[in-house]
């Protein structure tokens, strides 16, 4: 009796002791799942703008919604930070990055930084390292203030949009504005970053049903929601650098953001999203920049920073980059050449400097078009982008370029 005693006392103690350390060990593992900044507490992570860290709705498989848990048990060996704020729900998996010597980059992080701090004391502004956290932290800061930015430059706010889909009429005299709250979409906008391509590719194949190493923007149409997706380790789209993701993301979502005003139904003339992206991408800094392709068609992508004097000095060269009114109706991404990618966003670069309320007057002409049943209006995108240059503008498909030669002429520098 003693002897089976004490040998099932020791078989419980032994186990409790596996067990403990097994939990011990789980804990280690999970605690990469802790906020150092918010340390998850729910009124720290209010103050910070953000609703939750996951499990949230993160796209569909046709009509059958898809979790960030049904990602990140897909993803298992990869350690994906879930946040969701006012208009994204956001998964990065990035790295540890050092800030580095480079005074453009530091000075840049520092102001970014400082702000964050604002609503996370426990930032440090002249950190020399980016751990995971911070940089899942930027990564909201920065898609927040694209957002708000472009509601800005749209002449728009949250109350602009119907709240419910069923009311899609807004305004005193009854305008379209989409189908939900977040710019004319029903969902929130949605980003996943991860480090792999091999990581990004599997995400790809499962969850939208393609096999591609590119970068990828998507429409979810049963979720109604907007999705970009993208490693940073990449041959053709190498994103390591903070900077450079962050030109990324500002290429790519700022032209989520205009295909999802007043909801995404048809596809806007490919000067438009490109130079749109261009312009985004180069406020943020000029030393990477982003290209559209289509699979079948590699973009025409060189290294070059300052692409204002290259814009000045090839207007005199013709030859080099296709003239207006064949812009105005290029159909895919494949017919864009580099100089033609230049010169997309200096046209672009010209009409913002106009002001932001001819611009908003050009977009509610070519967006958002329905019939006379409310339903969207995709017929003719090159004469509607035609009577939206002229009644905003006063401009024409033959004179545009004339009046944006002599803006760039008086404008940009030579070097």
């Amino acid at each position: 009796m003693t002897r089976n005693h004490t040998s099932f006392a020791v078989t419980v103690a032994v186990t409790l002791l596996t067990l403990a350390a097994s939990l011990t060990g789980q804990r280690r593992q999970d605690k990469w799942r802790i906020d150092p900044y918010t340390k998850n507490d729910p009124q720290l992570m209010a103050a910070a703008g953000y609703l939750n860290y996951g499990p949230f709705d993160f796209g569909s498989i046709a009509s059958e919604k898809t979790s960030s848990k049904d990602i990140a048990d897909a993803l298992e060996y990869v350690n994906i930070i879930w946040i969701e704020t006012q208009h994204f729900r956001i998964g990065v998996e990035l790295p540890q990055w050092p800030v580095g010597s480079d005074m453009s980059t530091k000075k840049k992080l520092r102001a970014e930084l400082t702000e964050l701090k604002k609503v996370l004391p426990k930032v440090n502004p002249k950190t020399r390292r980016l751990d995971p956290w911070l940089r899942a932290h930027l990564t909201a800061q920065r898609m927040e203030q694209l957002y708000a930015e472009t509601m800005t430059l749209f002449g728009v706010t949250d109350e602009s949009f119907p709240q419910d889909p069923k009311k899609v009429l807004i305004g005193p005299k009854d305008t379209y504005m989409g189908y939900g709250p977040f710019l004319g979409m029903r969902d929130k906008y949605l980003l996943l970053v991860t480090e792999k391509e091999s990581t990004h590719r599997q995400y790809l194949k499962k969850f939208i049903g393609r096999d591609s190493k590119f970068p990828q923007r998507w429409h979810f149409t049963d979720a109604s929601s907007l999705v970009f997706a993208c490693p940073t380790e990449s041959d053709d789209f190498p994103l390591k650098h903070d900077t450079a993701l962050h030109c990324a993301l500002a290429f790519n979502v700022s032209q989520n953001l205009l295909d999802g005003f007043r909801y995404y139904a048809y596809d806007l003339p490919v000067w438009i999203r490109e130079g749109f992206g261009h312009w985004n991408s180069r406020r943020v800094d000029g030393r990477w920049a982003s290209f559209d392709q289509n699979e079948g068609s590699i973009a025409d992508m060189k290294k070059l920073a300052k692409w204002r004097p290259y814009a000045k000095n090839t207007l005199g060269k013709p030859k080099k980059y296709a003239p207006f009114p064949t812009v105005a109706g290029w159909r895919d991404f494949g017919a864009i050449s580099f100089n033609d990618h230049v010169m997309v966003f200096s046209r672009m670069d010209y009409l913002m400097s106009l002001g932001p309320e001819k611009w908003q007057t050009f977009l509610m002409t070519i967006k958002g078009r329905v019939d006379d049943q409310w339903r969207p209006d995709q017929r003719d995108l090159v004469g509607a982008t035609r009577e939206g240059i002229k009644k905003a503008y006063g401009l024409s498909f033959l004179n545009f370029d004339d009046r944006w030669k002599a803006w760039v002429k008086d404008t940009y520098p030579s070097k």
